[in-house]
């Protein structure tokens, strides 16, 4: 009986022994366990763009022909993706085209304004309309100022504005200059019975003599539908423009305030020009001044087409 009791004991104190994992004569502090990790943010869904070749029908009459090595996106992404990168004014947006191809970091915007229709019963005077935009740049950049971006001006024409009448296209290219240096804003129009389609090239200075064919090739890709072309105005009892093709320029070139209040347009572009582009519009600007940044993030989400 002794022997049993004594070697129960003996079992009992070495299964404590065991359970204690052969503890140190000291106690050691523990370690705080580590955070949990924080699950990865889910990838976000792919966005709906329509690659080319393909018919695009973008409402208002407005078509464009999407050639085949282009992509679109349309209204709301489109709109969405131009407000984070800084364009808060989408209402005229239609749509967004890239390149297919990887290694160009350059995007197109596709926009239409119901102005009514322009008359093109004038010719086109670069140097009177480049000092009318220099006139205006110190009301300009006062109204900057207060708003909190920086002075622009105007240094001069990387294309003069040229009107082709055959098709009714409006297009110019104006070398702007702030204290970050240089940016290009490449503009063109095409013209159709109740307003006109924005087809604009945002991509990196140095880089607009490649892009420039880009550009080109989307403008001509693009028109309007039989009973909106240019050629389908009706004087009795269609709207006419309070602006022609100078003022179309002077408003799409966003500054030139002085100018614009003496030939009776500010009052038409006054809103545009200081609510959008000064308070906030930053797409012929900040997109264009160092553009190359901003456009590689937006092309970041630009999808491959997958193969058949």
């Amino acid at each position: 009986m002794q022997y049993s009791s004594v070697l129960s004991r003996w079992l009992c104190l070495s299964s404590f022994i065991l359970a204690l994992g052969a503890a140190p004569t000291r106690a050691e502090p523990v370690p705080p366990a580590e955070p949990a990790k924080a699950e990865a943010e889910p990838a976000p869904p792919p966005l709906p763009w329509q690659f080319g070749p393909t018919p695009l029908e973008l409402g208002h009459g407005v078509k464009v022909d999407l050639p085949e090595g282009y992509q679109f996106l349309g209204q709301p992404k489109a709109g969405e993706l131009m407000a984070k990168m800084g364009n808060l004014y989408n209402d005229n947006l239609l749509g967004i085209v890239v390149p297919s191809a990887e290694d160009k970091d350059y995007f197109v915007t596709v926009r239409y304004d119901e102005e009514g229709y322009i008359k093109d019963d004038e010719k086109l005077d670069g140097a009177e309309i480049l000092a009318s935009l220099r006139e205006g740049e110190d009301a300009y950049n006062a109204e900057r100022k207060k708003a909190g971006f920086p002075e622009i001006h105007a240094d001069g024409w990387q294309e003069a504005p040229h009107y082709d009448r055959a098709h009714h296209h409006v297009v110019w290219g104006l070398i702007v200059r702030d204290s970050d240096g240089s940016s290009i804003n490449y503009n063109t129009r095409v013209l159709g019975r109740k307003g006109y389609v924005s087809v604009n090239l945002v991509t990196d200075p140095e880089k607009l003599a490649a892009d420039k064919p880009a550009a080109a090739t989307l403008l001509a890709a693009t028109s309007f539908a039989n009973g909106a072309r240019y050629e389908d105005f009706d004087a009795t009892n269609d709207k006419v423009a309070e602006y022609g093709l100078t003022g179309l320029v002077l408003g799409g070139a966003g500054f030139g305030l002085a100018k614009l209040a003496k030939v009776g347009l500010l009052a038409k572009f006054g809103k545009v020009i200081l609510a959008a582009l000064i308070a906030g519009k930053k797409l012929i600007m900040v997109l264009l001044v160092g553009a190359g940044a901003a456009i590689r993030k937006f092309l970041s989400r630009r999808s491959t087409q997958p193969e058949a």
